[in-house]
């Protein structure tokens, strides 16, 4: 949703106080926001390459709760966006209604394994724009058994930016979109399979799943340290075990490692650590916290932190048009950094960090 500097003109600060009011009361009593999939048939140009007779969708996202998040309200707060339905007949009712009208009864079953598939949104002076992000692979059959080993057709991964002064109401559309890309990279690689090795369907789930198989997700506590890197953090195994953790008025924490010499050195170059019992991830000079969620390790303080940004950002717009004198007092939020091009036109915000980086993604 975006700021409505244009009716603030028009409402006296009584007038507009009590509105806001009452729009937040609607915004407590939704919750959520809840993403209907309404596919336009794809129509296919010509004859197409891959003669399927479906596509099985196996969706192995870290946190299938979700979707992601949108804004509400004319404090642009922040929502979490779901399904409207279970996560995998959600995806494949989808599919099935996107693309079926490739299929043909002689074709082959397609396996479309669903890695991450995640929204959110940012607003702007002069608008917002919304993203969403499909990573996933394609995977056809290696022979023509009644239960056959699959072959990896092609890997995908893209992130979509649609602009506008409104764009909750367009993910549908942007998700769909993302679909139909997939499946157009699925038929440019027909034919040029990969040297993979051909697995079995349950044999290509536990492949994937793999990477939550890592001791961070199963040990039942975390070891005390800092982390130096990704794959520290992922054997839980702390590189450095010797640290102090110096927190300021203003609640800023500074690490430092300790020397066998007992002199401390501060630590800037980090990925994190485990203080206390709790996680933090280390960015731009920052610790921020982050929890499980699921297969997902999330920033705790999100949610918090960026309503409570926005709000500030929009009292202070309304400050400086009608007189109230109310100041923006800036909240951290902090970038997704796992896509680096992202970061050269756009700022999304993060919101968890990415399985395979170990970079913050929106």
């Amino acid at each position: 949703m975006r700021y409505s500097f244009i009716a603030a003109l028009l409402l006296t600060p009584c007038c507009m106080l009590a509105q806001t009011q009452a729009g937040e009361d609607t915004v407590k009593q939704e919750k959520v926001k809840v993403i209907r999939l309404d596919a336009k048939r794809y129509k296919a140009k010509g004859a197409a390459l891959l003669r399927l007779s479906g596509i099985k969708v196996i969706p192995l996202c870290p946190d299938t709760s979700q979707l992601g998040y949108v804004q509400v309200g004319m404090t642009n707060r922040k929502i979490r966006a779901v399904p409207d339905k279970a996560y995998t007949p959600y995806l494949q009712d989808f599919v099935n209604a996107l693309l079926g009208g490739v299929y043909v009864p002689s074709g082959r079953q397609m396996l479309w394994v669903i890695k991450d598939l995640r929204i959110n949104e940012t607003s702007e002076v002069m608008g917002e724009q919304a993203f969403v992000r499909l990573k996933a692979a394609a995977y056809v059959p290696a022979d023509n058994s009644e239960h056959p080993a699959y072959r990896l057709l092609t890997a995908f991964d893209t992130v979509l930016i649609r602009s506008g002064l409104d764009v909750t109401g367009k993910h549908d559309r942007n998700i769909a979109q993302a679909m139909q890309l997939f499946y157009l990279a699925c038929e440019d690689a027909a034919g040029a399979y990969t040297a993979s090795t051909p697995m079995t369907e349950a044999a290509l789930i536990d492949s994937t799943l793999g990477a939550f198989k890592a001791p961070i997700y199963r040990d039942t506590a975390y070891k005390e340290g800092i982390y130096q890197n990704y794959g520290e953090f992922l054997a839980n195994a702390p590189g450095i075990s010797d640290f102090e953790v110096e927190i300021s008025k203003r609640k800023k924490m500074t690490v430092y490692a300790k020397g066998p010499d007992s002199i401390r050195h501060e630590m800037t170059q980090l990925w994190g650590l485990c203080y206390k019992g709790e996680l933090y991830k280390y960015d731009e000079g920052e610790l921020v916290p982050i929890e499980r969620k699921g297969n997902a390790f999330v920033l705790s303080r999100y949610m918090a932190d960026i309503n409570r940004r926005n709000k500030s950002i929009f009292w202070g717009s309304m400050g400086g048009i009608i007189g109230t004198g109310v100041a923006y007092t800036a909240t951290t939020v902090h970038a997704a950094n796992a896509i680096p091009w992202l970061l050269e036109y756009y700022r999304p915000e993060a919101t968890m960090v990415d399985v395979e980086t170990g970079e913050l993604m929106f």
